[in-house]
């Protein structure tokens, strides 16, 4: 398991939400592990709906633009489950 949480939060993985990064069926995102990303209810909204736009690098770093321009860069998860 690559995440213990939500990718942007301390939300236990048990309680996220598949996030498809480029979206299925609208950029023909495939339901792959290398296009998902686990977000809890509250970041998985604002990616679908809150104008957010998630960007996930090859080595799973993540950079978040928000409506506005606000960028953040996530780094890659470091603990692995086991």
């Amino acid at each position: 398991m690559l995440y213990r949480t939500c990718a942007l939060c301390d939300v236990p993985f048990e309680h996220t939400q598949a996030h498809h990064v480029s979206w299925y069926g609208f950029q023909q995102g495939l339901t792959d592990i290398d296009n998902l990303l686990p977000l809890c209810n509250r970041h998985h909204h604002l990616a679908n709906e809150g104008g957010w736009q998630l960007i996930l690098e090859p080595g799973r770093a993540l950079t978040v633009i928000r409506p506005g321009g606000h960028i953040t860069t996530h780094g890659p998860p470091t603990a692995r489950a086991a």
